[in-house]
């Protein structure tokens, strides 16, 4: 089995609060996009083997974290086999590896029947991460608390974008302690035309070299355009692909360190290529 895991945008990024836990309470609106890893499934392995073109070790990887999960709450054995060929860059706010153990929730729980419940994968995704459960459903999301409540709304009236990933891995943790660190000095929060992110003045504090894509995609004039989650890559919206592709254009020229591409929304977070 095949499956595309797709990356999402937040097109807006509210913190509102603080919780006990040490977590941030969250509103944001989402949009998932056809930028996206590819998982390869099978039933044929020894025991769970699982790679991935990153080298990421599987300790540490959320989709193998996924894949054992799932696999306990079904209390079987299954010999399978996952791999992750990854094309959504790292540490760019693009909830890749969130995207990764929803689609292989989703894969391997089709692989593995009798089929879950909805309400217990989106349970299982709860326990992984808190960008987990959107990535379930996809499309245009409003996503409160941790992430955990996933409803969907209303798409913009753009569906095309053109995103800037520059070379540079956002440390998440460390954003939200430096949005931390400025709202307790009374800092203002930096907002990028429509879309508000509060996390965007302490990501361009943390990462300076960010504020020449930043002042890029502000000058491509779009509504809807900014950061997205904690960094560190930009995004500008449009109604029309070709206007989307003018506009990636126009930055190539301008920076050249940064990977530059277009893509459309889409209305999953995840797209079954190929089911055996």
């Amino acid at each position: 089995m095949k499956i595309l895991a797709h990356a999402k945008l937040n097109l807006t990024l509210r913190v509102t609060g603080r919780r006990a836990d040490g977590f941030h309470e969250l509103d944001s609106h989402v949009l998932t996009i056809d930028l996206s890893d590819r998982i390869t499934l099978s039933l044929n392995g020894r025991a769970l083997e699982i790679s991935n073109t990153l080298g990421i070790p599987v300790e540490a990887d959320l989709a193998a974290r996924a894949a054992r999960l799932l696999l306990a709450e079904k209390a079987r054995a299954f010999d399978s086999r996952i791999h992750v060929e990854k094309r959504i860059p790292a540490g760019a706010g693009f909830g890749g590896g969130s995207s990764d153990a929803a689609a292989v929730l989703v894969a391997l729980d089709r692989l593995t029947p009798p089929r879950l419940p909805r309400a217990k994968l989106t349970d299982l995704a709860a326990q992984l991460g808190s960008d987990v459960p959107l990535f379930l459903l996809g499309g245009s999301i409003r996503m409160l608390g941790r992430g955990e409540s996933v409803t969907r709304v209303p798409p913009p009236p753009e569906r095309h974008f053109v995103i800037v990933a520059p070379r540079l891995h956002s440390d998440t943790a460390a954003v939200y302690t430096r949005y931390d660190e400025l709202a307790d000095s009374g800092a203002p929060s930096l907002i990028l035309d429509r879309s508000t992110n509060d996390l965007a003045a302490a990501a361009l504090d943390l990462y300076p070299e960010l504020r020449p894509i930043q002042e890029a995609i502000a000058s491509l004039g779009s509504a809807c355009a900014g950061l997205t989650g904690s960094g560190a890559a930009f995004f500008a919206g449009f109604a029309e692909a070709a206007e989307a592709k003018e506009a990636a254009g126009r930055l190539i020229a301008r920076l050249p360190d940064a990977t530059i591409s277009c893509h459309r929304t889409t209305d999953s977070g995840h797209t079954l290529q190929e089911e055996s």
